[in-house]
């Protein structure tokens, strides 16, 4: 009997732990997932026209409480060209992100207001051959991608 008390208390104790380590960690940071979207939509029987894609980060608002860490997930989805992100107001900035990858970046933001993120990578043209055979010089305007961080007190 007194065995069985011993492992329903050593139980009890255990979870009251976890629970304890849950709602600290989970207080103490966040994880924001940012996915830059690419959009290819049908033009001319069918064809995908590259001046017609539009890209976008998602979600294109980012809200965080000052002083609060913050792990962003940035991926890109986009399926030949490079992206980055950067939040310059924080000197926050990825690496370039190969096509279908992803990564992280931890900061606190330590001031309130509304900030923009982007895509600092210059206007760039990518050549390659599409499913037809034909050769495509595609001019990306990397400008266009931006978004925006509110930081709230």
């Amino acid at each position: 009997m007194n065995r069985r008390i011993l492992i329903i208390g050593a139980v009890v104790i255990a979870l009251i732990a976890v629970g304890a380590a849950y709602y600290v960690l989970a207080s103490s940071s966040s994880v924001v997932i940012v996915r830059l979207v690419t959009r290819n939509p049908p033009v001319e029987g069918g064809l995908i026209l590259p001046q017609n894609e539009r890209r976008n980060w998602d979600p294109e608002r980012i809200e965080l409480t000052v002083d609060v860490p913050v792990t962003l997930v940035i991926v890109n989805n986009d399926d030949i060209e490079l992206h980055q992100f950067s939040i310059p107001e924080f000197n926050v900035t990825t690496e370039p992100i190969p096509p279908f990858e992803s990564t992280s970046i931890e900061f606190t933001p330590t001031k309130t207001g509304t900030f923009t993120f982007i895509d600092p990578r210059p206007e760039e043209t990518y050549t390659y051959v599409d499913y037809r055979g034909i050769t495509v010089n595609q001019v990306v305007d990397h400008s266009v991608e931006v978004g925006e961080v509110v930081v709230k007190p």
